[in-house]
C-alpha cells in the first residue's frame, strides 16, 4: 500500500535508482539542499552509519515529518558487525527523535536498537534500559498531562506491549499504572495484552497496582488473565 504523503513528494520513488549510485556525501547534499521528493528518496537510500551524528540531530530538528519518519526507519539497528557502542548510539538517536517529533517509528526503532544492544553487551543494555525506562516514565506523565492520547497509545503499543519482561520497564509500568486511571483500566480489563510475557510475580505487581490506580479489583483482573492463558 502506498504511503499517504503530501503532494510535494509525489513520484519520489523514481529518484531512487539514480540516488543509489551516489556517494554518502552526495546524498547528504541532496538532503540538505534538494527539493522534497529528492530529499525523501535520499533518506530512503542513505546509510546513516556514515553520516555524522550532529548532522542527524540537525535533521531530526529541521526536516518535515515525512522525511523525519523516513530517517527513523533508516536507523541502522542490529547490524551483525556493529559494536555495542554503535547500538547504544542508535538507542539515543531513536529516543531523541521521539522526544522531539512524536513519530511512532522512532519507538519501533528504539525497541529494535535495545534488542541489538542486548545481543552485544548485556550489562550495557541493562543500564540503558534503566535510562530509557526513567525517560519513558517522565514522558508518559507529561503526555498524560497534555492529553495526548495518540502518543500514549503508541508508547503502550510499541513498548509496553512488547518489553515488560525487562525489569526496569516493568518497574516504571507498575508506577504508571498506579498513577493513571486510564492505563489502570486498560491493563486490568485486558491484562494479557500487556502481561503475557511477564513472570507471575510481575503480573501480580501490575494488577495490584491497577486496582490501586482505579482499575478492576485484583481478583477480577487475575481471572481475566487466567482465562486468556
Amino acid at each position: 500500500m502506498d504511503r499517504l504523503l503530501p503532494p510535494e513528494y509525489e513520484g519520489w520513488e523514481r529518484h531512487e535508482p539514480e540516488l543509489r549510485r551516489m556517494t554518502t556525501a552526495e546524498l547528504i547534499q541532496e538532503i540538505q539542499d534538494g527539493p522534497p521528493d529528492r530529499r525523501l528518496a535520499a533518506l530512503a537510500v542513505i546509510d546513516l552509519a556514515e553520516v555524522p551524528l550532529p548532522l542527524i540531530e540537525d535533521w531530526l530538528r529541521i526536516l518535515p515529518d515525512p522525511e523525519v519518519n523516513e530517517l527513523a526507519g533508516a536507523i541502522p539497528v542490529q547490524r551483525p558487525h556493529a559494536s555495542a557502542q554503535e547500538e547504544a548510539k542508535w538507542v539515543e538517536v531513536a529516543r531523541q527523535g521521539y522526544e522531539r517529533r512524536r513519530l511512532a517509528t522512532f519507538l519501533v526503532m528504539l525497541g529494535s536498537a535495545l534488542e541489538g544492544l542486548e545481543a552485544k553487551d548485556a550489562l550495557l543494555a541493562a543500564e540503558t534500559w534503566g535510562i530509557i525506562a526513567g525517560w519513558l516514565e517522565n514522558l508518559y506523565d507529561r503526555l498524560a498531562l497534555a492529553g495526548d492520547l495518540e502518543a500514549l497509545a503508541d508508547i503502550e503499543l510499541f513498548l509496553f506491549e512488547n518489553y515488560l519482561d525487562r525489569r526496569p520497564l516493568l518497574d516504571v509500568f507498575v508506577r504508571l499504572v498506579e498513577r493513571h486511571e486510564r492505563l489502570a483500566l486498560r491493563v486490568s480489563t485486558d491484562p494479557a495484552t500487556y502481561l503475557a510475557n511477564v513472570p507471575e510475580q510481575g503480573r501480580r505487581r501490575a494488577l495490584e497496582a491497577a486496582e490501586r490506580g482505579g482499575g478492576l479489583e485484583f481478583a477480577e483482573s487475575w481471572a481475566i488473565l487466567d482465562e486468556s492463558a
